[in-house]
């Protein structure tokens, strides 16, 4: 049964809470690669720099399926709203509480420097969503 994250915060602060606890662990690994070999060695290995690291990827593709998840939920559950009239608008805001879409990369990459900056080193390597799409078009 696949559980469905009630908002888009509640997934990206998940996200960050485990970036950070795996951050030290993956920091010392890449710095032992970093005083073992020379850059050119470790850029062909390793091209998005400690970003790559499978554990930082496996966390982005878990969020990432979260973040598709709400979305389907929420497209699926929108009912359109006659529009009001002006004069009814007038001063309410109507971009509501929640969206019912977010993009991936905006709220595990884009967002990141403004809500996380010690995560920057990480999500700065994602240069591409580590997604693929199957024959039925569907995200792996």
């Amino acid at each position: 049964m696949v559980v469905i994250a009630k908002s888009y915060d509640d997934i990206q602060q998940r996200y960050i809470a485990e970036l950070r606890a795996i951050l030290p662990e993956i920091k010392a690994w890449w710095s032992g690669m970093v005083a073992a070999e020379t850059f050119d060695v470790i850029s062909l290995i390793w091209p998005t720099g400690i970003s790559g690291h499978p554990r930082f990827l496996h966390v982005f593709r878990t969020h990432y399926f979260e973040v598709e998840n709400l979305n389907r939920k929420n497209e699926h559950e929108f009912v359109e709203q006659a529009e009001k009239p002006p004069d009814e608008k007038w001063g309410v805001d109507d971009i509501g509480d929640s969206p019912r879409y977010v993009g991936q990369i905006d709220l595990l990459v884009d967002d990141i420097p403004s809500k996380a900056p010690d995560l920057i080193e990480v999500v700065n390597g994602f240069v591409y969503p580590p997604i693929g799409l199957d024959q039925d078009e569907e995200i792996t």
